[in-house]
């Protein structure tokens, strides 16, 4: 599997991720190189995803 760019990679942070040539997406404990995800399918979460009540 080898990365087609390298969305995060900054060394004080505890996760990372890349997109794959084939489009998808790694997420990866930096501390634990056994601890990672890959998925086809990606979701951006944080204060301005979450839908306003009225």
């Amino acid at each position: 599997m080898e990365p087609a760019s390298s969305d995060t990679n900054d060394s004080d942070e505890q996760y990372g991720s890349f997109t794959t040539g084939g489009g998808d997406v790694v997420v990866y404990d930096t501390d634990n190189p056994t601890a990672w995800l890959q998925s086809s399918y990606a979701v951006q979460i944080g204060p301005s995803s979450e839908p306003k009540s009225a």
